[in-house]
């Protein structure tokens, strides 16, 4: 017995791929409506849904989710037609399908009203995946820049209610034009690589969304792209939306003789954007034998070096040892005498105190000092009348 065919919902056109502005709530309903994959500036289409296997009226319900599973709650809003609190609610019938909504627009909820949004949303019973409202607590997990449309249908139960639900779906990701900023190669720390592939390199940027890029090579002759490949990496290896690591990928000839100049650039796949290319050149590749002479020739220049540093330190220190010594061998043993009292009684104009007692000025014995208790100069000088 087969199973009982259960209808489902089909996305016929998804949003448009290119980045748009999400409107602060102080802007009001100014801002540009969703447009869809399909939109030219001639004939703007829109995103539309169908309800295969079914007949009848419905409910849909649209609200924002998070661009990566499991597809939580996103905190912005959406406004415009039959929007209310952040959500849109339209009942229609499939003889309208496909079902087109024109007139939404995404609401910018700033990081500090996050968790209010979603505690709004969660009085709502808006959470098409039951994945529960915990991530409000994390507010710096969530991408304010990047969201998903998803759409939840319910169809007619024949009791005059909508109490059939089916399976949610989710739109391709909507990106806000501040993280789809214009692409630019900032510098790349190495633009030389072997051959074979495999080089180890980092390309700094600006900002980019880690899992919305590429890096290109490809190789022109007479303005004919000849090859081109990609480098590895994963989106672990985006440093803070600004820095890539990657590994190069082998040239499309392995035995060059001499380097090859080719070129590097970002690409975005959501829209295909390209960056300005910057010049890259791989280089022959090197033989395991070459590989390992130049290895022991870089160690034995490092080792030639440490000996020269060594010996420079030594005749340095024998230097030092020596010119220790001779100041020492200069250095007298003791100070030299720098006064006495030899020949002092020669001295014109001196007199002998201690052999004058008739003279007036009286000075303490072995100190040169007068008991008066004035300081005067050791030994003094007749004043002649």
């Amino acid at each position: 017995m087969s199973a009982t065919f259960k209808p489902y919902v089909r996305i016929v056109e998804q949003p448009a791929s290119k980045p748009m502005r999400f409107r602060y709530e102080c802007e009001g309903r100014s801002g540009g409506s969703i447009l869809g994959a399909n939109s030219t500036p001639e004939n703007k289409t829109y995103p539309s849904i169908e309800i295969v296997g079914y007949a009848g009226e419905a409910v849909v319900i649209i609200s924002c989710v998070t661009k990566e599973p499991p597809y939580c709650p996103h905190p912005h809003k959406l406004i415009g037609t039959d929007c209310q609190h952040g959500v849109c609610k339209k009942v229609f019938s499939t003889e309208q399908m496909p079902m087109a909504f024109k007139n939404l627009s995404v609401q910018y909820v700033k990081k500090k009203n996050i968790e209010s949004a979603l505690k709004e949303r969660e009085a709502m019973r808006i959470d098409p995946f039951r994945t529960g409202f915990n991530h409000r607590l994390e507010t710096s997990a969530i991408d304010l820049y990047s969201l998903r449309l998803c759409f939840q249908v319910f169809i007619d139960d024949k009791k005059g209610g909508f109490t059939n639900p089916l399976n949610p779906v989710v739109s391709e990701p909507i990106y806000e034009k501040k993280a789809m900023s214009e692409l630019e190669i900032c510098r790349v720390c190495s633009c030389t690589a072997s051959a074979d592939g495999g080089t180890e390199n980092i390309l700094l940027c600006e900002k980019i969304v880690r899992d919305d890029i590429l890096i290109r090579f490809y190789e022109t002759k007479n303005d004919q792209i000849i090859w081109e490949d990609y480098a590895a990496f994963d989106f672990t290896d985006v440093h803070k939306q600004t820095a890539i690591a990657f590994t190069t990928p082998p040239y499309r000839i392995k035995n060059i003789t001499e380097p090859v100049e080719v070129y590097i650039q970002l690409k975005r796949p959501s829209d295909g954007l390209l960056s300005e290319p910057v010049t890259f050149r791989y280089s022959p590749s090197i033989s395991d034998d070459e590989e390992l002479k130049r290895k022991i020739d870089s160690s034995s220049r490092k080792l030639l070096r440490m000996q020269e540093l060594q010996r420079q330190r030594n005749q340095l220190n024998i230097s030092h040892i020596k010119q220790e010594s001779e100041d020492d061998v200069l250095q007298p043993t003791y100070p030299p005498c720098t006064s006495s009292m030899h020949n002092r009684s020669f001295q014109p104009g001196y007199v002998d105190q201690h052999n004058n007692p008739s003279n007036g000025i009286h000075l303490a014995t072995g100190y040169g000092f007068n008991t008066n208790q004035n300081l005067q100069m050791p030994y003094s000088y007749n004043i002649l009348n």
